[in-house]
């Protein structure tokens, strides 16, 4: 019989978690995608030389069904396993067992929303740096491609699609990447170097970097911190899941009303202003995180004082 895997070594546990993860996207990939190809009649291969200008249908169809299989074969089944398989309460395990405390739902919310425009203001800043001649075009086809999806999703101006793209968007991301970063990834690196904001900020690394947009790399690694800090202090993965998915959902809905936001980098306001509200924005999500530690309980002996348990534990599968 095997012990549990959050007995083993973190590299380990790392290693089986992103091999799981390919591989369970993978087989997910060939087999719906196959589906959807036939459906669709837009092969896989197509999709890395579709024109995204063309409004399609079918292409829709088909992107939403890649967002369906990043959804379920990346992030929540093999989330959902890895916690299965490393403790005897998975759910508490990953962060779902308790719903958290009201007052983390509310200042977690608050301080993913009030950080907009520290966000427009670094990822303003992040445009302006130069990766230098070898990295420089690779990155802008990258960003190029992403952005050209992105208004190809959110192109469609009907409340139906709305509503499509905040399910398949926003609550999709919501769920599943935090799943994935913070309730198990977050979890082990905090293990591995026994400091919560290593951890943290390690994982907002990955997080940022797993997007393949670097000319926004600071804004979403300074999200995926402040995430990381909801799931820490609260105890709890649904208020980062909240708030995860309200962020998301603010830009969806915005893009909804205000088309021509989809078409602009930057907000139409002056260089002062950016820098005036950055700096606000900034002050109120360090002010609301420090109020999230204050308030909170959780401390890394609780939440690891199990994990070093005797090899001698077999699985058992119970709740």
């Amino acid at each position: 019989m095997q012990s549990y895997l959050k007995t083993r070594p973190v590299w380990i546990q790392l290693l089986l978690f992103i091999g799981m993860a390919f591989g369970i996207f993978m087989t997910l990939y060939l087999i719906i995608g196959s589906i959807l190809s036939g459906i669709t009649g837009i092969s896989l291969l197509q999709m890395a030389t579709v024109d995204w200008s063309q409004p399609d249908p079918q292409l829709l169809t088909m992107m939403r069904g890649m967002l369906l299989i990043q959804f379920l074969g990346l992030f929540v089944i093999p989330s959902l396993l890895f916690g299965y398989f490393s403790d005897p309460r998975p759910l508490q395990y990953i962060g779902l067992q308790q719903k958290g405390k009201g007052i983390y739902w509310v200042l977690g919310i608050a301080s993913l929303l009030l950080a907009i425009p520290l966000v427009q203001y670094t990822g303003e800043l992040n445009r302006q740096i130069d990766f230098g001649p070898g990295m420089q075009p690779w990155l802008q086809s990258m960003e190029d491609s992403a952005a050209q999806q992105i208004k190809f999703l959110l192109g469609n101006n009907q409340l139906g699609d709305l509503l499509l793209n905040i399910i398949f968007i926003a609550l999709f991301a919501g769920v599943g990447e935090e799943l994935f970063f913070r309730g198990v990834l977050q979890r082990l690196f905090i293990k591995a170097t026994k400091s919560p904001w290593a951890g943290i900020l390690i994982t907002a690394v990955v997080f940022s970097a797993f997007h393949f947009q670097f000319f926004g790399f600071i804004p979403r690694f300074l999200l995926g911190a402040v995430l990381g800090a909801i799931y820490w202090y609260s105890g709890s993965l649904w208020p980062a899941m909240a708030a995860h998915f309200l962020y998301d959902a603010f830009f969806i809905t915005l893009a909804y009303f205000y088309p021509q936001v989809i078409d602009t980098d930057t907000m139409p306001v002056s260089q002062a202003v950016m820098i005036g509200s950055a700096v606000v924005s900034a002050a109120l999500v360090v002010l609301l995180v420090w109020l999230m530690k204050k308030a909170s309980t959780v401390s890394y002996n609780q939440v690891y004082r199990d994990d070093e348990m005797n090899n001698n534990q077999k699985f058992t599968f119970e709740d």
